[in-house]
């Protein structure tokens, strides 16, 4: 028993060192982002020397750096995605594709209700105060309790899918016309789905507990690790599909040990770099801990937000069907496009602003937490503006160069183009809201959001119906555009009224440069093309994509010295940050 003390002890005082690094004191107020002893002077100079509205250089170039970061991984994992989805279509027959597809849409769909958004929204800012009180034994302790709520919530979830696994296919028939699904026909393909639907269910489990060790490596701000491991599953599904397909009798079978691999990866690896930088931390069940109330009263109404938006989602698929196979088509085409800059971009950003919310809010630096808010609006409107132009003046021919081919011709293009119209132009809506909700996350306040969200909801099914009939499949994209531009409207009176009006003049200024450069990028983004299109024609792959990429570059280029001309500090902090490495 001597020895392993020891050596707990020698390992907990390397962590402490560790520690105290990273939240080390600043002129007795609280912990500065990253900064030492040895650079409190520095840290002080800097400050003097910030832009006006944002938070000092050391601190947004470390909160950059998180954003690129997972901006990188999101891009790599979307990149992979593609890579996925070319493989099942050559590895793997479209029937039985289409019985593990439907099969793991279930857990799949309970991951984006009970993951990383819900999870970090709630386990984020309890563990960021737990850890401000510079206990690190009190600390592990409450992540130990936090663990064992976290697993017991997970497995009872899994155990009770299994269970009732087999009466899901009644179930989902009687939702056939929301969910735009069809099930299996014969016995044996019904078998079938129902065995892949509870072999596929654990992986709401690994999921689940990889989810929850993300939160105190955000505490720790270490996010490399999160931001790469969900490749891990479209590893799995690639080497799976090519390398056990021919081992079973239906090869779709492979894909479930794809699930199981990729899952049990994710986990593990997070939880290796938990326990490194966090200390071995095993499930305390100590469910009466401070730490686990705190997190039940958060975590609840985020799912409840997050169920209310797959409600959302499920709604608004109901309509477009009623107009018809095409349409929906085009309206997952559109939201598919949309979604990429939003993970890319603003999602990136609002996960790495969480933790730096969460202390300045448990350090009570009201003006700290308002500059770093404002540094998230201001930057995802930087990044989000160019990528909407972009989907708005070129959604025609990017939406050709990568799905029009074989049964996807000109009319299903024409009718994605519509969509993605007005689509794009809720954008910066979607990025300001996750955003936003970041802060009242922050605060401990998940309700304010979860009430906003359901009233965006019931205002997108009012539009729906309102919308529907004079636009079509359009309004059902306009519809959606509206409710999270209002979402974000709520959002920002309601935190104007508790805490000021989030604006200054640094905020105003930068916000008006990055508008004019977007239009100057979209303006010669589309004459490029016209240009391009008009000399190589549209008819060839090789010509579509010369002309896209032209107009993009230089779209790009112009925008980029627009903003040096007009001097905005979001891209004057991304090119020095280039230029360093």
């Amino acid at each position: 028993m001597g020895k392993p003390k020891a050596h707990e002890y020698a390992c907990a005082a390397v962590r402490w060192r560790i520690f105290r690094k990273t939240v080390e004191p600043v002129s007795g107020k609280g912990y500065t982002l990253g900064v030492s002893n040895a650079g409190r002077e520095k840290s002080v100079s800097d400050e003097k020397a910030a832009v006006p509205g944002t938070t000092h250089p050391g601190e947004t170039r470390e909160l950059s750096r998180f954003a690129m970061i997972f901006a990188g991984g999101t891009m790599l994992s979307r990149v992979l995605g593609l890579v996925r989805d070319m493989v099942f279509a050559h590895t793997i027959p479209g029937s039985a594709l289409g019985a593990f597809l439907f099969a793991f849409s279930l857990p799949n769909m309970l991951r984006d209700m009970l993951g990383e958004g819900a999870v970090n929204a709630a386990l984020v800012p309890v563990f960021t105060a737990e850890r401000e009180k510079l206990d690190e034994a009190a600390y592990r302790h409450a992540v130990s309790a936090v663990m064992s709520l976290m697993l017991l919530l997970f497995a009872g979830i899994t155990v009770l899918g299994v269970l009732i696994m087999p009466l899901t296919p009644s179930i989902l028939a009687s939702l056939e016309p929301f969910t735009g699904k069809s099930l299996p026909q014969s016995q044996e393909e019904l078998l079938t789905t129902v065995r892949m639907m509870q072999w596929t269910f654990p992986y709401l489990f690994f999921i689940g507990a990889a989810v929850f060790a993300m939160a105190p490596l955000f505490v720790a701000r270490r996010y490399g690790t999160p931001s790469w491991t969900p490749v891990l599953l479209n590893v799995a599904f690639i080497l799976c599909a090519y390398g056990l397909r021919n081992r079973f009798e239906n090869p779709a079978w492979a894909l479930v040990v794809g699930v199981w691999l990729g899952g049990l990866a994710q986990m593990a690896v997070l939880w290796a770099d938990m326990f490194f930088h966090v200390g071995v931390v095993l499930p305390s069940f100590h469910l009466r801990h401070a730490a686990v109330g705190k997190t039940l009263l958060l975590l609840l109404p985020v799912i409840l937000g997050q169920a209310a938006g797959e409600v959302n989602k499920l709604i608004e698929r109901f309509f477009a069907m009623s107009l018809g196979e095409e349409k929906v088509l085009a309206l997952y085409i559109s939201n598919r496009l949309v979604q990429l800059p939003l993970s890319v971009f603003g999602i990136a950003v609002a996960v790495a602003i969480l933790p730096a919310l969460s202390r300045a809010h448990t350090q009570g630096d009201e003006s700290q937490q308002r500059r770093l808010l404002l540094y998230g609006l201001r930057q995802s409107f930087f990044l989000c503006v160019p990528a909407a132009t972009a989907l708005l003046v070129l959604r025609r021919p990017v939406i050709q160069l990568l799905f029009e081919r074989g049964e996807f011709g000109p009319a299903s293009t024409g009718l994605a183009a519509g969509a993605l119209l007005y689509a794009s132009l809720g954008l910066v809506s979607f990025a300001w809201v996750k955003v936003m909700v970041q802060d009242f996350y922050a605060r401990h306040d998940t309700r304010t959001p979860v009430i906003v969200a359901t009233s965006s909801m019931l205002l997108n099914i009012g539009l729906n119906l309102v919308l529907v009939r004079p636009m079509g499949y359009q309004g059902l994209a306009l519809s959606t555009t509206l409710s999270f531009t209002l979402n974000f409207l709520a959002l920002y009176l309601l935190y104007g009224k508790r805490n000021g009006m989030l604006w200054d003049a640094a905020f105003v200024r930068s916000i008006a440069g990055i508008v004019v450069a977007a239009a100057l990028f979209g303006l010669t983004a589309y004459g490029v093309l016209v240009f391009l299109a008009a000399r190589l024609g549209t008819d060839s792959l090789s010509a579509r994509f010369l002309a896209l990429a032209g107009a993009g570059l230089l779209g790009g280029l112009v925008y980029a010295a627009a903003c040096i001309l007009l001097r905005i500090p979001e891209f004057d902090m991304l090119r020095r940050r280039f230029l360093k490495r």
